[in-house]
């Protein structure tokens, strides 16, 4: 089996996804590919996501709040 293009297609999700966390941690204003609203860093109580008003960008980061 080739798994190049599946390797290559996971690959390119990556990059895109360290992109989007970077350019919003740097507080530029980004929006959702899928629903056009502003992309937001949200913090819990022992987590730092990153995501759209609709939820269909969520990404969970792993991070230590500091307190």
């Amino acid at each position: 089996m080739d798994f190049s293009a599946l390797n290559k297609s996971a690959a390119n999700s990556f990059n895109q996804q360290k992109s989007l966390i970077k350019k919003v941690l740097a507080g530029k204003k980004v929006k959702c590919n899928n629903c056009n609203t502003l992309i937001s860093v949200h913090t819990g109580a022992d987590s730092v996501m990153i995501k759209c008003e609709k939820d269909c960008t969520d990404i969970k980061l792993d991070a230590e709040l500091l307190k």
